[in-house]
Protein backbone atom coordinates (compact mmCIF):
# COMPACT_ATOMS: atom_id res chain seq x y z
CA UNK A 1 0.00 0.00 0.00
CA UNK A 2 2.97 2.08 1.28
CA UNK A 3 4.41 1.74 -2.28
CA UNK A 4 1.26 2.57 -4.28
CA UNK A 5 0.83 5.74 -2.37
CA UNK A 6 5.01 6.78 -3.29
CA UNK A 7 4.14 5.81 -7.11
CA UNK A 8 1.08 8.13 -6.83
CA UNK A 9 2.82 11.17 -5.37
CA UNK A 10 5.88 10.18 -7.93
CA UNK A 11 3.60 10.47 -10.97
CA UNK A 12 1.62 13.40 -9.50
CA UNK A 13 4.95 15.76 -8.76
CA UNK A 14 6.19 14.59 -12.67
CA UNK A 15 2.83 15.86 -14.06
CA UNK A 16 2.92 18.97 -12.17
CA UNK A 17 6.42 20.03 -12.98
CA UNK A 18 5.70 18.83 -16.99
CA UNK A 19 2.74 21.22 -17.11
CA UNK A 20 4.74 23.90 -15.60
CA UNK A 21 7.30 23.78 -17.93
CA UNK A 22 5.55 23.38 -21.02
CA UNK A 23 4.03 27.09 -19.59
CA UNK A 24 6.78 28.82 -19.41
CA UNK A 25 8.29 30.33 -22.51
CA UNK A 26 11.41 29.84 -23.97
CA UNK A 27 12.90 32.95 -23.74
CA UNK A 28 12.59 33.54 -19.99
CA UNK A 29 14.28 30.14 -19.59
CA UNK A 30 17.59 32.05 -21.04
CA UNK A 31 19.75 33.42 -18.50
CA UNK A 32 20.09 37.13 -17.24
CA UNK A 33 22.95 39.02 -16.50
CA UNK A 34 24.11 38.44 -13.09
CA UNK A 35 26.85 41.09 -12.74
CA UNK A 36 27.07 44.64 -14.16
CA UNK A 37 29.56 47.34 -13.86
CA UNK A 38 28.92 50.47 -12.19
CA UNK A 39 28.54 53.63 -14.07
CA UNK A 40 29.86 56.67 -12.13
CA UNK A 41 30.57 57.01 -8.49
CA UNK A 42 29.29 53.74 -6.55
CA UNK A 43 27.65 54.14 -3.48
CA UNK A 44 28.59 51.71 -1.16
CA UNK A 45 32.73 51.70 -1.99
CA UNK A 46 33.68 49.67 0.95
CA UNK A 47 35.69 47.22 -0.74
CA UNK A 48 37.68 49.77 -2.61
CA UNK A 49 39.21 51.27 0.85
CA UNK A 50 39.37 47.53 2.53
CA UNK A 51 42.04 46.65 4.99
CA UNK A 52 42.74 43.59 7.01
CA UNK A 53 46.23 43.06 9.59
CA UNK A 54 47.50 40.72 11.94
CA UNK A 55 49.54 40.02 14.76
CA UNK A 56 51.81 36.92 15.79
CA UNK A 57 52.95 37.42 19.42
CA UNK A 58 54.83 35.30 21.65
CA UNK A 59 53.52 35.65 25.37
CA UNK A 60 56.13 36.80 27.58
CA UNK A 61 55.90 35.73 31.85
CA UNK A 62 53.05 38.33 32.18
CA UNK A 63 49.65 38.90 33.23
CA UNK A 64 49.08 41.30 30.25
CA UNK A 65 50.34 41.57 26.77
CA UNK A 66 49.61 44.36 24.69
CA UNK A 67 49.11 43.85 21.12
CA UNK A 68 49.12 47.28 18.80
CA UNK A 69 48.24 47.46 15.00
CA UNK A 70 50.19 51.42 15.41
CA UNK A 71 52.75 49.70 13.07
CA UNK A 72 50.29 48.59 10.19
CA UNK A 73 49.41 52.55 9.71
CA UNK A 74 46.15 51.87 9.02
CA UNK A 75 43.74 54.85 9.76
CA UNK A 76 45.12 58.12 7.24
CA UNK A 77 44.81 61.45 9.03
CA UNK A 78 41.44 62.81 8.82
CA UNK A 79 39.70 59.48 8.37
CA UNK A 80 38.24 56.68 10.40
CA UNK A 81 38.56 52.65 10.12
CA UNK A 82 35.47 50.04 10.79
CA UNK A 83 36.36 47.14 12.28
CA UNK A 84 33.94 44.13 10.78
CA UNK A 85 35.81 41.45 11.73
CA UNK A 86 38.37 40.91 14.62
CA UNK A 87 39.51 37.42 15.14
CA UNK A 88 42.29 35.74 17.61
CA UNK A 89 43.61 32.50 18.65
CA UNK A 90 45.44 32.88 22.24
CA UNK A 91 47.41 29.35 22.89
CA UNK A 92 48.40 29.00 27.11
CA UNK A 93 49.72 26.20 28.97
CA UNK A 94 46.50 24.24 30.09
CA UNK A 95 44.15 25.24 33.42
CA UNK A 96 45.56 28.98 32.43
CA UNK A 97 42.64 31.22 31.28
CA UNK A 98 43.11 34.18 29.10
CA UNK A 99 40.66 36.76 28.16
CA UNK A 100 40.76 39.87 25.43
CA UNK A 101 40.02 43.02 24.84
CA UNK A 102 40.22 45.49 22.08
CA UNK A 103 41.30 49.38 22.59
CA UNK A 104 39.69 52.19 20.07
CA UNK A 105 39.30 55.78 20.06
CA UNK A 106 37.42 58.66 18.59
CA UNK A 107 39.26 61.84 19.13
CA UNK A 108 40.54 61.54 22.52
CA UNK A 109 37.32 59.22 23.44
CA UNK A 110 38.78 55.89 24.38
CA UNK A 111 36.90 52.73 23.86
CA UNK A 112 37.41 49.08 25.90
CA UNK A 113 35.44 46.57 24.15
CA UNK A 114 35.62 43.13 25.43
CA UNK A 115 35.53 40.25 23.27
CA UNK A 116 34.58 36.98 24.17
CA UNK A 117 37.00 33.76 23.72
CA UNK A 118 35.93 30.31 23.86
CA UNK A 119 37.70 27.64 24.95
CA UNK A 120 38.58 24.82 22.36
CA UNK A 121 40.31 22.32 24.08
CA UNK A 122 43.89 21.25 25.44
CA UNK A 123 46.27 20.05 22.46
CA UNK A 124 49.68 18.58 23.88
CA UNK A 125 50.22 20.61 27.38
CA UNK A 126 48.78 23.92 25.72
CA UNK A 127 44.86 25.36 26.09
CA UNK A 128 43.40 26.32 22.89
CA UNK A 129 40.76 29.73 22.85
CA UNK A 130 39.71 31.24 19.90
CA UNK A 131 37.60 34.61 19.74
CA UNK A 132 35.39 35.93 16.31
CA UNK A 133 33.53 38.47 16.37
CA UNK A 134 31.77 40.24 13.25
CA UNK A 135 31.26 44.06 14.72
CA UNK A 136 31.38 47.69 14.15
CA UNK A 137 33.88 49.15 15.97
CA UNK A 138 34.78 52.69 14.86
CA UNK A 139 38.31 54.50 15.24
CA UNK A 140 40.10 57.23 13.92
CA UNK A 141 43.57 56.31 15.59
CA UNK A 142 43.77 53.55 18.24
CA UNK A 143 43.72 49.84 17.25
CA UNK A 144 45.56 47.80 20.25
CA UNK A 145 44.46 44.53 21.96
CA UNK A 146 44.81 43.48 25.71
CA UNK A 147 45.59 39.93 26.06
CA UNK A 148 44.96 39.63 30.31
CA UNK A 149 46.14 36.05 31.60
CA UNK A 150 45.57 34.21 35.20
CA UNK A 151 49.71 33.39 35.59
CA UNK A 152 52.71 35.66 35.10
CA UNK A 153 55.39 32.56 35.14
CA UNK A 154 54.53 31.01 31.76
CA UNK A 155 54.75 31.69 27.96
CA UNK A 156 52.34 31.30 25.43
CA UNK A 157 51.27 33.19 22.40
CA UNK A 158 48.57 34.52 20.20
CA UNK A 159 47.59 35.43 16.80
CA UNK A 160 44.79 38.43 16.26
CA UNK A 161 43.70 39.53 13.13
CA UNK A 162 41.39 42.25 12.08
CA UNK A 163 39.59 43.41 8.69
CA UNK A 164 37.33 46.13 7.66
CA UNK A 165 37.28 49.28 6.01
CA UNK A 166 38.01 52.87 5.58
CA UNK A 167 35.27 55.93 6.07
CA UNK A 168 35.39 59.72 5.08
Amino acid sequence: MARQAKQQVRSNVAHVRDAVRTQIPKEAAQRSTLRTTAKGDCEDCRATTAFQAWHSVDLQPSFNVMVSFADWNIVPKGKRAVIELATAQIIVPSGEWARLRMYTSLGSVPSNIDLFVTFQGNVGGDAIYVATHSLRVYTDNDIDFNINRDNATTTGSALICISGYISS
